[in-house]
């Protein structure tokens, strides 16, 4: 299963350019989460994707820890409202064939 691959993040660091620190800052924050094995911090594949979204808001709009915080906050809640309004248009198609039926 992909979901348990671990990347050491001295090779994120090493093939994105950026200092560990910058991944330790933003586990601080609480964005992503590494692991640590035999002294060495691991990065969960699935939070790759995660990462590199940082390290563009970073890097390529040079925004700081704190909007990256912000900016995945408002990111999370536009996902949410979108899964909530997909579900209530599965509910309304449900009651519109229900309705067609009888």
């Amino acid at each position: 299963m992909m979901e348990n691959k671990l990347i050491p993040v001295e090779e994120i660091c090493a093939y994105h350019h950026v200092e560990i620190n910058f991944i330790q800052s933003l586990e601080d924050f609480g964005l992503i989460h590494t692991t640590i094995k035999k002294e060495t911090t691991f990065l969960p594949i699935a939070e790759l994707t995660k990462l590199e979204q940082y390290l563009r808001l970073a890097q390529d709009l040079e925004i700081n820890l704190e909007g990256i915080y912000a900016v995945s906050h408002l990111l999370n809640q536009v996902q949410d409202m979108q899964d909530e309004i997909q579900a209530l248009k599965n509910e309304i198609n449900y009651y519109k064939q229900f309705n067609q039926q009888h």
